[in-house]
């Protein structure tokens, strides 16, 4: 699994997987959307679209390269005044960091190098734009994090570092030719890739210093990271009652495979811009993985197609590989409506406790076009997701919809007598639970049925999931007075990197400890068989670090509990303060579906993804970790190759591809107590600290090649 932050501290990425079908998200859809983690806005009232990606070229040798953006504007003119008129503004996506002009999105820049990460689309003037400019938060344009330096002396590294610009933050790029940056038409996309560049020019003087850096943005060939997805949407009347209420616009989503995750939609236009006969259209900019690997078309990404909206019947499609520069043949879809529609409402709770279940997915699942015979209630991986729900802090669902954006499953179609919708629910630490579901016209109040005995009855979709537990004991050494450590506790399935479950809040353990953290129970699902890990969330010289300075304690192959009963386990390894640490490599032959995997004792902690690789000029293969100094297994991962002929039937997962590779990372030298080392001393950055006053200073990083 990937992993991300929450409030500034790095955890397993258990959030993004419940979220979806499969187990793992492939590798290779996770570079180039996780970062963002939304789908780009719909268009505003203009008569052309754009839509903007990133690519990034980072300095080497940093865990992240964060860049916190507010907005791309675009002009017709080539040296248009940055207060004069003719601007058009591309805004971060709704609900993304606020909703008001300095709203901003944070991207890093490592994940998108070789595969663009979308920001937004926006309605903007049919018109040829010649300018653009990238507008950073004028307080915090970005952070920095690097990896350990290779030796002592040198700054800290895994930790954030603020960047001080060189130049404004404003960054412009100009095109004076005669095609311009991009020139959307009339009800046409245009497609605006920008490469941002950044350049060190000053490494910080002080601990909590500053990088100064110059921040470049030039253009990217669409077609060297996307292909462009079109096709017709007929809708056939059916004669049925209209719909009530306020009805979802009909647009076409692409979701990563197997997944409920959009990439990018688009609102199925009408009139003069769609090909004859058809009365509607769609024109989709997807991000592709290409690459250098033996194959003529490069790596290749795999995308479902869900067309949705408008009071019609659902239709769904999975694409063969898409590759850059690609335009595939049109994909078509027929729906049907207006149709009456419904609701599904109800409660997600858990079985054992009867308490309600926070934050549980609901997806309504069709086969697509190309496996119509796909069951979607014994083969749930088989089929693309139509429509979303989350329950609510009393496990209710559906979370309430905007004026303009109705709830989706307050706009379900309702199908001909007899007929039913397979809808799965997931949850952390819960089985996955598949039912038959019913909706029931807006104007009525039942809020649809449900079946669990595969359709035999039908009743209120209030509906339990599954759980065990498993609780137990930590050895740690506490912390010294005045400071506390938060520890956490993940469960994976054995041998994988598939997070199941996760305590609800971390444990607090102060310096009255007696040596054991006691964690309470967390759930997880029935019957399975679980890799246990716990980590540390700590504080750099008052702030939440992003990188743990605790070392990582694991117990693999745990065997579950059975359903409502608790599994009581004892980790044997102890959590004491060691330090920063990195491990740093180049793979050899990568291509962009390969990543390494870390692990400790056979317990996989997290990936990396494989930077710079080629088509980029001078590619590095680079990977990287941040991670506590102990020893630890670094292993290659390769995503089968797609065949270019071959419409998957389901997501696949990465594979191990090589040996495991041993390496120790040497625990920093420590710093303060009355000997301190090295000389002069350096202060405590309060990451952690021992009982005789020191602690682990500037951290050691290690070189691993993968083969």
């Amino acid at each position: 699994m990937t992993q991300f932050f929450i409030d500034g501290f790095r955890v397993k990425d258990f959030f993004v997987y419940r979220t979806v079908r499969h187990l793992t998200l492939s590798f290779i859809v996770v570079i180039c959307l996780l970062m963002a983690a939304t789908v780009p806005a719909r268009a505003g009232n203009g008569k052309a679209q754009v839509v903007v990606g990133f690519v990034g070229s980072p300095p080497p040798g940093f865990q992240n390269v964060l860049l916190n953006v507010q907005a791309v504007r675009i002009n017709s003119k080539n040296s248009p005044s940055p207060t004069g008129g003719g601007w058009q503004r591309i805004p971060t996506p709704p609900g993304i960091g606020g909703q008001n002009q300095n709203a901003e999105l944070q991207i890093d820049l490592n994940a998108s190098q070789n595969i663009p990460q979308l920001f937004n689309t926006a309605g903007v003037k049919p018109n040829k734009y010649h300018t653009a400019e990238l507008l950073l938060d004028p307080n915090s344009p970005g952070i920095l994090i690097p990896n350990c330096p290779q030796s002592p002396g040198g700054g800290e590294g895994c930790i954030r570092y603020p960047i001080a610009l060189n130049n404004s933050n404003v960054i412009l790029v100009n095109d004076s030719s005669s095609t311009g940056l991009v020139a959307p038409g009339k009800n046409q996309l245009g497609v605006l890739i920008l490469q941002v560049q950044v350049m060190v020019n000053q490494a910080p003087t002080t601990p909590s210093g500053a990088y100064k850096v110059t921040i470049t943005l030039t253009t990217v060939p669409p077609n060297s990271v996307q292909a462009i997805v079109t096709g017709a949407v007929t809708v056939n009347a059916s004669g049925t009652a209209g719909s009530t209420g306020k009805v979802r616009s009909l647009r076409v989503t692409a979701e990563a495979i197997g997944t409920n995750t959009a990439i990018a939609n688009s609102r199925v236009k009408t009139g003069p811009g769609c090909p004859a006969p058809a009365p509607g259209c769609y024109t989709l900019a997807l991000p592709v993985a290409g690459g250098l690997n033996g194959s003529v078309n490069g790596f290749g990404t795999l995308y479902d197609l869900a067309v949705s909206g408008g009071g019609n019947t659902y239709a769904a499609e999975r694409l063969l590989p898409l590759y850059p520069g690609q335009s595939p043949t049109s994909i078509n879809f027929t729906v049907t409506g207006p149709e009456m529609l419904g609701s599904i409402t109800g409660k997600v709770t858990d079985i054992c406790t009867g308490n309600p279940i926070v934050g549980a997915t609901l997806q309504l699942l069709i086969p697509p076009d190309s496996n119509g015979s796909a069951d979607c209630l014994t083969n749930p991986e088989q089929c693309v997701s139509v429509a979303t729900a989350s329950t609510n802090n009393a496990g209710g669902f559906p979370l309430p919809g905007t004026l303009l954006i109705p709830p989706e499953f307050g706009n379900i179609p309702i199908l001909a007598k007899g007929a039913t919708y397979a809808m799965q629910i997931t949850a952390p630490g819960y089985d996955n639970l598949v039912v038959l579901a019913k909706p029931s016209p807006q104007n009525k109040s039942n809020g649809g049925s449900c079946s669990i005995d595969g359709g035999t009855t039908f009743s209120k979709c209030n509906l339990t999931l599954n759980t065990g537990t498993i609780s137990g004991t930590i050895p740690i050494v506490p912390p010294i007075s005045g400071q506390t450590t938060l520890v956490q506790v993940f469960a994976e399935d054995t041998g994988t990197n598939n997070v199941v479950g996760a305590l609800t809040m971390p444990v607090t353990v102060t310096s009255s400890n007696p040596g054991s953290v006691i964690f309470p129970k967390l759930n997880v699902p029935t019957s399975g068989t679980f890799d246990l890990f716990a980590t540390t969330i700590d504080l750099y010289q008052g702030v939440v670090d992003p990188y743990q300075g605790h070392t990582i304690a694991v117990l693999p192959g745990v065997t579950g509990p059975a359903a409502c009963t608790n599994v009581a386990v004892a980790f044997d390894q102890t959590i004491d303060c060691i330090g920063h640490g990195s491990i740093t490599g180049q793979v050899a032959n990568p291509n962009l579906g390969t990543s390494v995997v870390l692990s400790k004792d056979d317990v996989q902690l997290t990936n990396s993804i494989v930077e710079n690789q080629a088509p980029n000029m001078s590619p590095t293969n680079n990977y990287s970790f941040c991670i506590p100094a102990d020893t630890y297994g670094v292993q290659r991962f390769q995503l089968p190759l797609p065949d270019p002929n071959v419409t998957p039937l389901a997501m696949p997962s990465p594979l191990p591809d090589g040996a495991v590779t041993s390496v120790t990372i040497a625990p920093a030298p420590l710093a303060g107590g009355p000997n301190p080392t090295p000389t002069p001393a350096i202060k405590c950055p309060t990451t952690c600290s021992n009982p005789d006053g020191t602690c682990p200073g500037v951290c050691n990083n290690m070189i691993a090649p993968i083969l």
